[in-house]
């Protein structure tokens, strides 16, 4: 006869990871606020904030002139993602050293299936409190581990034990632990259905519970099936409904406005580039490209096109985005974000044109190659020529 082992899940979520890792750069960070992002002078957003930071009310996304108001002490540092991507990598390598169904939904965070492992990494506790002095011996970086038999359980109880902490929510406990929180608690709730589910008297995760599922799917249909057995702390089909990765994007704010076109389709290639290496990295081809444009002060336009195959090759998103930007840009209007976004995501490309797959294959494996190049030594060691300002001023001859 079978044996049939209970279901034992890991979320590992890194503490202030960008802000970590440049603390272990540099130890004299520690204990201050620090904040990751943009130049405060300037424009743009905030990347991370360490928990001093944090108790001033300073959060990621964050407008940064916000955050200089609100922490005017703060350190602020620019972000140096080669440095994360290279930290989160190891961490990844030794999440592999406890269980080979590692799921890694972020540069920062994971889930853990050890399911049926007992008998290798011990009790659940043990196995989640080894992990973390792990990482923390390895790699001097703190993180929290939420552990129980679903996934969304693990996640709520890794940040109820930030931070770097470990949370375990025995097997017959998840609807007591999940009653009480706010359903915005649950991942996969956002601001529009938190107000829907106000509107009808809901507003904890228990309010949920008390609900049969048969009115909730009459009301949000297969989501409100998703909800019902969330709330009880299930794993159904699609267990992530709304959480799984549905684009990818990067965006710039320009530190002064311009009207520079070439300037401009400079940006839109390096910001193609770091789409398209996460893109591959998380193993997605991508069936939509979008352009965003805001223009100075406020105004912006989002414009989409929708390709015949899907691509995560640089040279065919960047062509589809340059023909929006075409399109959409005013040279009297001068610019103060652009931003490009792959959606409509598949996990494999399919190739129509049987003619073109040779070119293609091999265009996969030199962007694959240049991806392992970016991750040894950063992104800036390897870049499309497209991307590269020109040096208006050559060397002159040297004097003897």
């Amino acid at each position: 006869m079978q044996t049939v082992h209970q279901r034992r899940i890991l979320h590992v979520d890194m503490d202030a990871f960008y802000v970590s890792v440049e603390e272990l750069e540099n130890p004299s960070l520690r204990g201050k606020a620090v904040i990751v992002g943009a130049d405060p002078s300037g424009r743009g957003v905030v990347t991370a904030a360490s928990y001093e930071a944090r108790k001033f009310g300073v959060h990621s996304a964050q407008p940064i002139s916000k955050a200089k108001q609100l922490c005017p002490h703060a350190i602020f540092l620019r972000g140096h993602y080669e440095k994360y991507h290279y930290y989160s990598g190891v961490v990844s390598r030794i999440f592999g050293q406890f269980t080979p169904e590692v799921e890694q939904v972020s540069i920062d965070e994971a889930y853990l299936d050890l399911t049926g492992s007992e008998r290798l990494q011990g009790p659940t506790i043990s196995a989640g409190d080894r992990l973390i002095r792990t990482v923390k011996d390895k790699t001097g970086l703190n993180c929290s581990v939420g552990a129980g038999t679903s996934h969304v359980v693990a996640k709520i109880a890794s940040e109820q034990a930030k931070p770097h902490g470990l949370l375990y929510v025995f097997p017959g406990c998840e609807p007591a632990f999940l009653a009480p929180l706010p359903v915005r608690r649950m991942p996969g709730i956002g601001k529009v259905t938190e107000l829907e589910l106000a509107s009808l008297g809901i507003w904890t995760i228990g309010d949920l519970q008390a609900l049969d599922g048969e009115s909730l799917t009459r009301r949000f249909g297969k989501y409100g099936q998703w909800l019902h057995a969330k709330s009880l702390g299930r794993d159904i089909e699609a267990y992530r409904f709304g959480e799984e990765t549905k684009s990818i994007s990067h965006e710039t704010t320009f530190d002064q406005d311009t009207s520079d076109t070439a300037e401009l389709e400079r940006t839109l290639s390096m910001l193609v580039q770091r789409v398209c290496r996460r893109l591959r990295e998380y193993g997605f081809y991508a069936r939509t490209v979008g352009l965003k444009i805001r223009f100075a002060p406020f105004r912006t336009l989002t414009r989409d096109v929708t390709l015949d195959e899907p691509t995560h090759l640089d040279s065919e998103i960047f062509q589809n985005a340059l023909g929006l930007f075409a399109k959409t840009f005013k040279p009297e209007h001068k610019v103060r974000l652009l931003g490009v976004r792959a959606s409509n995501l598949e996990r494999a490309g399919f190739q129509k044109n049987l003619l073109e797959a040779p070119q293609r294959d091999r265009e996969d494996r030199v962007a694959r190659a240049a991806d392992r190049v970016r991750d040894k030594f950063g992104f800036d060691a390897l870049r499309l020529a497209r991307s590269l300002e020109p040096n208006p001023k050559p060397p002159g001859p040297r004097k003897a």
